[in-house]
């Protein structure tokens, strides 16, 4: 078990609240020091999660000595510049998707951490979840074959308390930088590669009262080719009558996963051969954030890598702004080499 860390939260956010935070005591880590950019926020913030200290300054987080590592969870705008200066002051980075807005942010972070030999670590939970896990074996096994294809349905019902930037902000809101690039981790997770090409439509369906005249989509539909593989994509913000599934289609079995696109250790894997279904066993059903942390515990240590790197969720990224591309274009888009 690697030693326990003591962390800087950067962005005053719902899932550093409402998820991170509490993974992080449970594996008895120590939260020294919240940043927000609102000083009255950041206090109580603070104040609501025990957090000894409060700030608005990122120099402060950089420079104090008892931080070993930062999670951002800040604006998609701000997480370059931040995880860029944490780096670089020796802090190892946990941060949350998207990894950066364009594909030249993101490189330059995977690049500061190798050149100061700290962590980067990317927050896309699905890779660790135990269903995904063990979907991940059966294609690596040969259980399934040679993958053909593979459909994915990320389709949710938005939350009200999260019906904020998400709807309304044209730099990092939208349901491709939120759901989508979630979607490329998990699938380039699945089959050992990333995604080369894309094509994509998307539209603004949901009534969300007071943001009518919005223009960010809430709801995409993409066909991406990994390899030799397609992938077929629905995600959305607008969705409350449909369970989230993965399926993969091989050429000796299928596998398709039912309400396992979640943040929660849910789910049911069913494996079918011909005319016979079965339910395939997940064994560890563990939290996913605390299988994230674990995994960037040890890294920090030195033994092993994150559930998804920084390398990892920069090509993640790459799949998901290829697919705002083409639904912005029209057209096919090639997915930009990392």
């Amino acid at each position: 078990m690697a030693p326990p860390l003591r962390w800087a939260i950067v962005g005053a956010s719902d899932i550093a609240r409402t998820r991170l935070i509490p993974a992080m005591r449970r594996g008895g880590d120590m939260i020294e020091l919240v940043q927000s950019t609102t000083r009255q926020w950041a206090a109580e913030f603070a104040a609501i999660n025990e957090i000894p200290r409060s700030t608005t300054e990122i120099d402060i987080v950089c420079s104090s000595p008892d931080i070993d590592a930062v999670y951002i969870s800040s604006a998609n705008t701000r997480h370059a510049a931040q995880a860029i200066a944490a780096a670089t002051h020796g802090k190892h980075v946990l941060c949350e998707k998207p990894l950066a807005l364009t594909m030249a942010d993101a490189k330059s972070m995977v690049r500061t951490a190798a050149k100061h030999g700290v962590v980067l670590a990317t927050n896309h939970h699905l890779p660790g979840a135990g269903t995904h896990r063990a979907l991940r074996n059966l294609v690596s096994s040969g259980a399934l074959g040679t993958p053909l294809a593979v459909r994915v349905a990320h389709a949710v019902l938005l939350p009200e308390r999260l019906r904020d930037w998400r709807l309304d902000d044209p730099a990092g809101g939208g349901v491709v930088l939120d759901i989508t690039v979630h979607d490329m981790s998990a699938v380039q997770a699945i089959l050992g590669q990333t995604a080369t090409e894309a094509s994509a439509m998307a539209i603004r369906q949901g009534r969300w009262g007071d943001r009518p005249n919005s223009t960010v989509h809430d709801a995409v539909m993409a066909v991406l080719r990994f390899g030799d593989v397609p992938v077929q994509l629905h995600d959305a913000f607008t969705i409350e009558h449909s369970p989230t599934s993965i399926t993969v289609i091989g050429t000796d079995a299928s596998v398709h996963g039912i309400d396992v696109m979640t943040q929660d250790p849910v789910g049911t894997l069913w494996r079918t051969v011909g005319s016979l279904t079965e339910e395939v066993p997940v064994p560890d059903r563990g939290d996913l954030y605390d299988t994230a942390l674990d995994r960037f515990r040890l890294a920090v240590a030195g033994d092993g890598a994150p559930s998804v790197t920084g390398e990892e969720g920069l090509t993640a990224l790459a799949g998901a702004l290829a697919v705002a591309q083409s639904a912005s274009t029209g057209r096919v888009v090639t997915v930009a080499d990392v």
